[in-house]
């Protein structure tokens, strides 16, 4: 089955989720606190990310759409955005590379 990825708050995250992407912590610019993506959280990492404060975090898990609501749901999400960058000049290579992110982040 396929897989995706969902940022998930600390209050929906439970022991046993697998992380999407690393998790680092830092505190007034030192890394206080690390785990490598793919990491399957323990109870301890939950109490631990929950001291420092950490409010969202990246899950792996698996996709249970359908291939087509995975088409529609990219096809709404690329209307949406393009309603949303309507107004900006997408020759601009900030302002396109900022659409091309928001679009990629959007298709996870």
């Amino acid at each position: 089955m396929p897989e995706r990825l969902r940022f998930l708050s600390m209050a929906e995250v439970v022991e046993g989720m697998v992380l999407g992407k690393p998790l680092v912590v830092t505190k007034q610019g030192i890394i206080d606190f690390t785990l490598p993506a793919g990491h399957a959280l323990t109870e301890t990492n939950l109490r631990q990310m929950r001291l420092r404060q950490v409010e969202f975090v990246c899950i792996r898990a698996e996709d249970e759409r359908t291939e087509a609501e995975r088409e529609a749901e990219l096809a709404a999400d690329a209307e949406r955005l393009t309603r949303i960058f309507s107004q900006a000049d997408l020759r601009d290579p900030a302002l396109a590379g900022l659409h091309a992110a928001v679009l990629a982040y959007r298709s996870l």
